[in-house]
């Protein structure tokens, strides 16, 4: 064997030891946040603390229902970040941070989650499509959802909105990113629970 060929193994050789001593970055888990109960400046309805509300189903549009975080660089392309992930599933994340924010803002303890479309025992029905909730890493995050409130009480009426909300990342991170994320969905759900105190008031 010449020294060429020994050279060439033992380069080989040490390019596979050092590939298999290192390691990927470690992924982050991130969660969205519902709102402080401390926050809620709205004024209690006593209707409001004996109702039941169902908040489901809630769907997000395939693109950015997936376990990575989605963010954007410019009008058409999309970032799919590797090492930067949702804990859990997404859709259920969003549906249990506009659950207990409703819970919050009404307020009641009576509410419940779930992806039936048949109305339950219940007062209220909350259904929402998210067709965009993303944006830019330090730019905008936009949210982006049709909603609707169905009443099974008294006129079992049913208003459907759509809504727009755009929320300032404050820094350049995903935690930042997460945030504004976070704050839109308090947002829509304030939205939502005008509604529902409006419908309850008549």
């Amino acid at each position: 064997m010449n020294n060429r060929r020994i050279l060439s193994l033992s380069l080989i050789v040490a390019t596979l030891f050092f590939a298999g001593c290192g390691s990927s970055p470690n992924a982050k888990i991130y969660i969205l946040d519902a709102m402080d109960r401390d926050s809620s400046m709205s004024a209690a309805i006593q209707e409001a603390q004996n109702i039941v509300v169902k908040v489901g189903p809630v769907s997000i549009s395939d693109v950015l229902d997936q376990s990575r975080i989605v963010s954007r660089s410019g009008d058409n392309r999309l970032i799919i970040a590797e090492f930067h992930r949702w804990g859990g599933d997404f859709q259920s994340n969003v549906q249990r941070v506009i659950g207990e924010n409703i819970s919050i803002l009404l307020p009641t303890d009576q509410v419940t989650l779930g992806q039936e479309i048949v109305l339950q025992p219940i007062d209220y029905q909350v259904l929402v499509y998210i067709r965009e909730f993303d944006g830019t890493l330090g730019g905008m995050v936009t949210l982006n959802a049709d909603w609707t409130v169905a009443s099974k009480s008294k006129d079992k009426s049913i208003f459907t909105r759509k809504s727009v909300f755009q929320e300032k990342v404050d820094g350049a991170g995903y935690d930042a990113y997460v945030a504004a994320q976070s704050q839109l969905l308090e947002k829509l759900s304030q939205e939502i629970t005008a509604e529902i105190k409006k419908q309850l008031i008549k």
